[in-house]
């Protein structure tokens, strides 16, 4: 059966849009990666801006709607809810392709005013698109293609100096440099004709930005690891309770929440950590204002001798202007203090725990799709463990590269992410959002300490190596001893010049489009 010559670029838009789907998880084959946008690539060999637009946008939100498809996955929501998740699963694709879509066709405009190739521009404005899609209340960098290749230890070492975007635009110039370098063999073999001396040039340079990120991490990682056994260490343990999902608000279960974690904190004390972790919001309800709980509680660290940090709702009621705030909460207990500190997550993700703008739009103030109503935190404190400085990232707050290097510049010493992934069941999502962490802790080298209510839990090492991964939707305990480097990174120092460089060398791309066209 012959394709109708038309259908053969769309073809290829859904070739590229599956194989990026492949190098995510739940399966993980990231050395796709390097090859996922060739399709893609050669569907847009002399496409007009607005037709690299909409086969970009097509491969983008099919590729977002196979990602994200854990949002339908959820648990706890009723059946009837379920055709009305499937639409937002479709809306939220549409909308992040558009980042995709808008790059491509930038580029793609560049090539035709200024004969700029397009494997040489677009690692700039995928990789700019990409940043920019993280940034705001709106900000969800989930599915940025540097994540795709974090399996990859060589290779994700050069995040502590570019971050997830200088992986983002290795991997799209990898792609770019593939297709460069076939074309240019196949067209010399076609015409029986050496390659130019600009061409080899060109391959060279190519070649040599393939092999630079994976050179820089093996000679790296020797080194990290050198630093990691003559640092000190803490020895942590984390608690995996596995409450489900459709009791864990209930509140006739309350007991039994405590009791659990009361219980598995009784035997992970055995092996004398210096912290138990308990996950996002472990206690559902306002431990704060429950005297018996928090005298429980207190009585619990005690008797442990171990300070325990768990996750909990709380609340601040303004009396003068009548107005009540919720926090999505982590309590720090210690035997000493009682509670010692506490940190308000800061980074709500939006629609999930904030309806973004709903207090700035007025018509937006009686709009409710069930949504969380937290505010957000404005604590900026790490905790303390003795001289020892530590921050608590809640959840999603993981995923953003600046919020670790905020805390970096404080003094912390390492990191401990606290979430509830119990709501995406058994599909991606919780691989997907462990992945983000692990480039948390290259780009800071910092030990991560990973508690996840039903999974995935884990240590990660300042290389990005994890430690003892646990399975989902098991009750258990994690214990084991972090290394805790001192100094700080060129990631950490300088933050994001790398995007900075790139917009630069856009903007360089810009103005020689446009002097050309004059």
């Amino acid at each position: 059966m012959r394709i109708p010559r038309p259908a053969i670029p769309y073809l290829l838009t859904t070739a590229s849009a599956l194989l990026l789907w492949l190098c995510f998880p739940p399966l993980s084959l990231w050395p796709l990666a390097f090859v996922a946008l060739l399709p893609l690539l050669r569907a847009l060999r002399g496409a007009a801006p607005r037709r690299a637009f909409r086969l970009a946008w097509l491969c983008g939100a099919l590729f977002y709607a196979g990602l994200l498809h854990w949002i339908v996955f959820n648990p706890a929501v009723e059946a009837w809810v379920r055709p009305l998740l499937y639409l937002g699963v479709a809306l939220i694709a549409a909308y992040l392709a558009l980042y995709i879509a808008a790059a491509v066709a930038l580029s793609c405009w560049l090539g035709r005013r200024a004969a700029i190739p397009l494997w040489l521009s677009l690692p700039i404005t995928w990789t700019l698109a990409d940043w920019l899609r993280s940034q705001g209340v709106m900000g969800f960098p989930w599915g940025c293609i540097g994540y795709a290749v974090t399996p990859s230890l060589p290779s994700i070492q050069i995040a502590e100096l570019a971050s997830v975007w200088g992986l983002a635009a290795w991997v799209v110039l990898a792609n770019g440099s593939i297709l460069f370098a076939a074309d240019t063999l196949i067209g010399s073999l076609r015409a029986n004709t050496p390659i130019a001396p600009r061409r080899r040039l060109a391959l060279a340079a190519a070649g040599l930005a393939l092999l630079l990120p994976p050179l820089y991490g093996a000679l790296r990682l020797p080194l990290v690891e050198r630093a990691c056994e003559c640092a000190p260490r803490i020895r942590i343990s984390l608690v995996q309770g596995n409450i489900e999902q459709g009791i864990r608000w209930d509140r006739e279960y309350q007991d039994y929440n405590w009791r659990t974690y009361e219980g598995l904190s009784r035997t992970a004390a055995a092996d004398t950590p210096a912290l138990i972790v308990w996950p996002e919001t472990a206690m559902p309800f306002y431990l704060r204002y429950q005297e018996s709980y928090l005298d429980r509680m207190r009585g619990l660290v005690g008797a442990l001798n171990t300070a325990v940090l768990t996750g909990v709702p709380d609340y601040q009621h303004d009396y003068a202007a009548g107005t009540t705030r919720y926090y999505n909460s982590s309590f720090l207990f210690t035997p000493a203090q009682g509670l010692a500190g506490q940190y308000a997550k800061a980074h709500l993700a939006p629609f999930g725990e904030r309806f973004p703008l709903k207090d700035r739009i007025p018509f937006l103030r009686h709009v409710d799709f069930g949504e969380g109503e937290w505010t957000p935190g404005t604590d900026s404190l790490p905790f303390s463990l003795g001289p020892l400085k530590f921050a608590n990232l809640i959840c999603f707050e993981s995923i953003f590269p600046e919020i670790t290097r905020a805390w970096l510049a404080r003094g912390v010493r390492f990191f401990v992410v606290i979430t509830n992934d119990g709501w995406f069941g058994r599909s991606g999502a919780a691989r997907q959002h462990a992945d983000m962490a692990v480039l948390r802790a290259v780009e800071t080298r910092r030990s991560i300490a990973r508690c996840a209510n039903s999974g995935i839990s884990m240590f990660i090492l300042p290389t990005g190596q994890i430690v003892r991964p646990t399975k989902l939707y098991e009750q258990v305990i994690l214990s084991g001893s972090i290394p805790l480097p001192g100094g700080t990174t060129f990631y950490g120092r300088h933050g994001d010049l790398f995007v900075l460089l790139l917009l630069v060398g856009l903007l360089a791309l810009l103005a020689s489009a446009l002097v050309r066209r004059k």
